[in-house]
């Protein structure tokens, strides 16, 4: 279509895995989220007044772009009502979570330029290693409504729930009560009744929630000869908000988190550019002193962090897949379950740099976009205090702002808009 011409055409978010891939669990696949423009790059220069795009596929009039830039896995993308994309995400850097990792819920900007972890991401939150899916949000009371399964790679389990604009444990609720049965795909309908998939042996039909009591309801549709899946009724659909991450001028103007114009940052281009990222103050964690990787080695103050450590994760591609069975690497320091590509694990690393941390705590940096990358915090000998275990990434042109080292808190210089010395460094420093 013509530049103008289709007005409700929007953008096709989806999952997608590369070939020849092996996750940090031993699977054939490490999936992340794609944006794919319909109108050839068209849809984004409405919304943000200039053409970025990814892949550009002419012949079709279509351009994709990816978005998220996980070593493990994102996928079960859906749009919030404010305009995100909620989408469930394995993280499994190293010995996370006793090895086995979590999936945690998570919203993104349409443009991969801002995820937050929802709920799932941390040791005490309810729910364990189990995965967690095919998120949805409830209409009239805002819940936040997933698949909880037992295993990492299910798709069917109980429905589970926490409240979307408080979601922590105390929001915590088991919605099915019927263990006998496997639900999939809910769906909630602005009437605040649900949509589910759900078997109580092997054949899935589709059925109305019974939240009240907890359990399948009445039958919809069931065809024996088929499982029934992804409920989907037709009704008319909010309008999203469409979360803007860009100011339109003939420079792509000033990014809403970064702080230096783009005519100031003079890069490749896109995608192989730069961004920003801050921390307001690395020594601001809630989490303990304890001889676990998620754990601090020692307790720190403001000072007490002289520097970052950025170390980025490559994704594991392997075109012969016989060096990816278990045991192929047993000669090397990974033992038994290591392959050939990777001593350790199915994850690569290397260090992308250092940079200072300000005696306030604060530190500030640019590097390479569209790459994932963890960081550790150090102390005056160079010895890591404590490692960020959940992959980041940042956007080209874009910044991430942090408030501290996993506190969520609305204490942080962040949220108070308070002074950090590397901020003001980064602007009026003269070196």
């Amino acid at each position: 279509a013509e530049h103008g011409t289709v007005d409700k055409t929007g953008f096709i978010i989806f999952a997608g895995s590369p070939d020849g891939v092996m996750d940090e669990f031993h699977n054939p696949y490490a999936y992340n989220l794609f944006r794919l423009d319909t109108q050839g790059g068209h849809v984004t220069e409405r919304i943000t007044g200039h053409v970025l795009s990814g892949i550009e596929f002419p012949s079709i009039n279509t351009s994709i772009d990816q978005i998220t830039y996980n070593i493990s896995s994102n996928f079960d993308p859906t749009l919030t009502p404010d305009g995100n994309i909620l989408v469930s995400s394995v993280q499994a850097n190293g010995s996370r979570a006793g090895g086995k990792g979590r999936v945690m819920l998570c919203v993104d900007n349409w443009d991969g330029a801002y995820p937050r972890p929802i709920y799932g991401n941390c040791d005490e939150e309810i729910g364990g290693a189990s995965c967690k899916s095919q998120a949805k949000i409830t209409f009239g009371d805002r819940k936040l409504v997933y698949v909880e399964s037992p295993y990492m790679n299910w798709g069917v389990g109980q429905l589970a729930a926490v409240s979307w604009d408080a979601p922590y444990n105390k929001t915590y609720e088991k919605l099915s009560k019927d263990e006998g049965g496997l639900y999939r795909s809910p769906y909630p309908l602005p009437d605040d009744r649900m949509l589910v998939s759900y078997a109580e042996r092997g054949d899935f039909g589709i059925y109305w929630f019974d939240c009240k009591n907890g359990r399948a309801g009445e039958l919809v549709h069931n065809d024996p000869e088929w499982n029934g899946h992804q409920p989907a009724p037709i009704y008319i659909k909010y309008k999203p908000r469409w979360i803007n991450t860009f100011t339109a001028g003939k420079n792509f103007g000033v990014t809403t988190v970064t702080y230096q114009p783009f005519d100031q940052v003079k890069v490749e281009g896109y995608p192989h550019s730069w961004a920003t990222w801050i921390c307001f103050d690395t020594t601001l964690t809630d989490l303990p002193v304890g001889p676990y990787p998620h754990q601090r080695t020692k307790a720190t103050k403001q000072g007490g962090a002289k520097a970052v450590r950025i170390v980025e994760g490559t994704q594991c591609v392997e075109p012969d897949a016989s060096k990816f069975r278990a045991g192929a690497g047993s000669h090397l320091i990974g033992g038994a379950r290591s392959s050939s590509n990777s001593g350790t694990a199915f994850q690569q690393r290397r260090i992308i740099g250092y940079q200072y941390v300000e005696d306030d705590g604060s530190v500030v940096t640019s590097q390479t976009a569209d790459t994932p990358y963890y960081i550790q915090n150090l102390d005056e000998r160079g010895m890591a205090v404590q490692t960020a275990l959940a992959w980041a990434y940042l956007r080209p042109y874009h910044g991430r702002i942090c408030s501290g080292c996993h506190d969520g808190s609305y204490r942080g210089r962040a949220f108070q808009n308070q002074h950090a010395k590397a901020l003001y460094n980064w602007w009026y420093d003269d070196r």
